[in-house]
């Protein structure tokens, strides 16, 4: 389980995004911080729903988005610090 920290989160998304981010020609190692899931299309607005589900099931908690920017909730940077800070 990776670590409950923005570093940790976003280890867990580029991992488990990595093949549609591959697929843009982008390598998933070096995304930086203003990286928009939706944007770029790995994600739809569907996917956004699983993307959030899924860092709850990794982590173990339950994240309470109404505080999260709707902007922003599918950025890397933002996205990560986030999840990390709300959940302690």
């Amino acid at each position: 389980m990776n670590e409950l920290t923005p570093q940790g989160v976003k280890g867990f998304l580029t991992a488990k995004y990595q093949e549609p981010i591959k697929a843009l020609g982008l390598d998933p190692a070096s995304l930086g911080d203003d990286f928009d899931f939706l944007l770029s299309g790995v994600v739809d607005s569907f996917g956004i729903l699983e993307m959030v589900s899924s860092i709850e099931q990794q982590f173990g908690i339950e994240l309470d988005l109404a505080n999260l920017d709707a902007e922003k909730m599918t950025i890397l940077g933002p996205l990560s610090s986030y999840v990390a800070e709300t959940a302690k």
